[in-house]
């Protein structure tokens, strides 16, 4: 798998401005099991009149000053449409810190969504939107 990372700069209600890490890679396409999925990943999925190709992805974000020095996993997919480009939709998370991702490429080096960051047991949430760069790595 190649893993793809991005430096994100998250801002908030209020003047929260927080930095953090979102990495993730397409996992291997080879079919769920049938009772999992009502779909097969990675085959194009009729959706009114627009086909919709979606590939599962793995990954994890690390927000220091929400996770500590921690990561919290996440898994979502990636979904192709002829006429909209690329969305990706994430999700993930232990009881206590659980996170929801939704974004978009800018260009193939900047992404741009938000995060729905539930804490606590009391189901607090905080949203943040994000721009994000990504690093390229040497080899």
């Amino acid at each position: 798998m190649n893993e793809t990372i991005f430096n994100l700069l998250l801002t908030g209600e209020g003047g929260v401005a927080l930095f953090g890490t979102l990495r993730f890679a397409v996992a291997d396409t080879a079919p769920p099991v049938a009772a999992a999925l009502p779909v097969a990943l990675g085959a194009p999925q009729p959706l009114g009149l627009v086909t919709v190709g979606v590939y599962p992805l793995q990954g994890s974000l690390s927000i220091p000053l929400l996770t500590g020095f921690g990561r919290v996993p996440l898994t979502g997919a990636l979904l192709v449409t002829p006429a909209a480009g690329l969305a990706y939709v994430m999700s993930g998370g232990e009881p206590g810190r659980q996170a929801i991702l939704k974004f978009n490429n800018i260009d193939g080096a900047r992404i741009a969504g938000g995060v729905q960051w539930r804490y606590g047991d009391a189901g607090a949430s905080l949203v943040l939107s994000f721009l994000g760069t990504r690093l390229l790595l040497p080899f």
